[in-house]
């Protein structure tokens, strides 16, 4: 019997669609199917059919769009996105609407001291409501909003993007308001402002586009330079905490999908010092030349996340990696130390936003890479393990599945975590968690194949990008890596012809691995390239 080819789309929201030839069965294994005959023409000789079961993983663009995420508790959050703002009052479970709006938001902030003051921004306009998204008033500029702070719930400041083209030349700009959003002031300020943040209603700094850093003592009248650094970085994001303590994201160069990054703190509102940064040899030296700092995550920074004088989480990326590269680093006393996390188990990457309520819980959006679907994922233990709540809360697979028959069939991967692998018992309606792949990563190489394959519903393998192939015969509870001699390719999918074992296994280039033996020996057969 030949095997359908398995169309995989990595998309967050999991639809699997099974189609049968022939009457419904439910065959225990795929090589005890019995062949039927079919009706033809007189023209053309009757050829057998043989009953076979498709499997397709498509995304549903159900949090297409998603920018933004602010929790204001473990249990109160907000996300916004492409024409609408959400909340959750039960730590992202449930989700509901509550703005719908023409405008494709892309910000989302808290005031300081007023949490029931919310503001999301995208566009010319910046929307705020100060009774915790009950009622939304909106303030349109005429050009770009790139971020907006509040401090209270009547004091706050915005940025908007300059536009160069000619023949009219206009600067970004600083806005401040007293009116909670109402009514919007520019104001003189070190240009062009990437970045604003304050720690009272006078006290506050900008980043700017070329790393520098201002602050101001009266709400922005004037400003005075306190950090500058000679070599010319990319641009400083702020992180306010109080009149004296800020912390700062400052981007250096890029190069071969790397940009490096330095994390700088100051306690005293004008003295800064490095405490996390990241050199590589595409992006060149962290901006400032730190010196002997912790290394930060990834190749690349990612969203940062402040909650307080010493407490901070940073994101960094791995963008020439493939999945599951995000990864957190944490610090609990003002950046002297910072522990490490794991990667982020079927992340995409880069993510979109992420907050934290305490060193523990926290949450990232990761919309998906190119396909924009968006997946909250919720951590309880710093980033160290991670489960997906939206836009579902049920685990669903992500990187390929395989069915023995319309019912039962078996997935790896979900939202939070590359290894797991799902059952599913009534044709991929819903899964269940049965077992985990002893993998440190598990990759489909997006539509390239599924690196899944059952025979029957015990009976089963997996391979991964490094050229591991695992099999279980329990269905999927336990997996016993197979010794392969000699495995120099990356293994994209794998199939299986019967329960005799015999199987081929595709990998990334001219090659197909072929085994007789349930993959305890490869035959390695080339394969000559045929161009269109």
């Amino acid at each position: 019997m030949t095997k359908p080819r398995l169309l995989f789309l990595p998309l967050s929201l999991v639809i699997i669609t099974l189609l049968g030839c022939g009457q419904s069965a439910k065959p225990e294994t795929r090589s005890n199917q019995s062949a039927i005959s079919t009706t033809t023409s007189s023209s053309i000789a009757p050829t057998p059919i043989f009953k076979s079961i498709d499997a397709n993983i498509q995304g549903q663009p159900y949090g297409r769009g998603l920018s933004a995420v602010r929790f204001v508790s473990a249990t109160t959050g907000y996300m916004d996105g492409n024409g609408i703002i959400l909340k959750t009052t039960d730590g992202g479970q449930i989700f509901s609407a509550v703005a719908h709006t023409s405008v494709n938001l892309t910000g989302l902030s808290i005031a300081k001291t007023a949490t029931t003051t919310v503001a999301a921004w995208g566009g010319h306009s910046i929307l705020v409501s100060h009774n915790s998204g009950s009622n939304w008033s909106t303030y349109t500029f005429t050009h770009t909003v790139q971020q907006a702070d509040f401090v209270t719930a009547s004091e706050g400041f915005a940025i908007t993007q300059g536009d160069y083209a000619p023949p009219a030349s206009v600067p970004s700009a600083l806005w401040r308001t007293t009116d909670g959003g109402a009514h919007w002031a520019e104001l003189q300020a070190p240009s062009p402002p990437v970045s604003v943040s304050f720690g009272t209603a006078s006290v506050g700094w900008v980043g700017v586009a070329g790393g520098d850093i201002f602050q101001t003592a009266n709400a922005g009248q004037t400003w005075n330079r306190v950090l500058h650094l000679t070599a010319k970085p990319g641009e400083a994001k702020v992180h306010a905490v109080s009149s004296q303590i800020c912390w700062a994201l400052i981007t250096g160069g890029s190069g071969m999908s790397q940009t490096s990054y330095t994390v700088f703190r100051t306690t005293n509102g004008t003295n800064w010092t490095p405490v996390l940064g990241i050199s590589t040899a595409g992006a060149g030296p962290a901006p400032g030349n730190p010196g002997k700092v912790p290394r930060g995550p990834g190749s690349s920074p990612g969203p940062m996340a402040v909650l307080g004088p010493n407490q901070a989480v940073i994101a960094g990326v791995c963008e020439a990696c493939g999945w599951g590269t995000a990864s957190l680093s944490s610090t609990q006393d003002g950046g002297a130390s910072w522990s490490s996390h794991p990667t982020i188990g079927d992340s995409e990457g880069p993510l979109a936003s992420m907050s934290f309520v305490s060193l523990n819980e926290g949450w990232v959006l990761d919309n998906r890479g190119e396909s924009g679907n968006g997946i909250l994922l919720h951590t309880l233990d710093g980033g160290t393990s991670w489960k997906e709540v939206y836009p579902t809360t049920h685990p669903h697979p992500t990187m390929g599945v395989s069915f023995v028959n319309q019912d039962i069939g078996f997935g790896i991967g979900v939202p939070g975590n590359a290894n797991a692998v799902v059952r599913s018992s009534n044709g991929g309606l819903t899964w269940t968690q049965v077992g985990v792949l002893p993998a440190t990563k598990v990759t489909s190489y997006g539509n390239l194949g599924s690196p899944i394959d059952f025979l029957t519903t015990q009976h089963g393998y997996i391979v991964n990008q490094t050229g591991k192939l695992f099999e279980t015969k329990d269905g999927g509870r336990t997996w016993t890596l197979q010794q392969i001699p000699r495995a120099n390719n990356q293994f994209v999918s794998v199939m299986f012809a019967s329960v005799e074992q015999n199987g081929t296994i595709n990998t990334f280039g001219q090659q197909i691995d072929v085994t007789q033996d349930g993959g305890r020996r490869i035959i390695e057969k080339k394969i000559k390239p045929h161009y269109y």
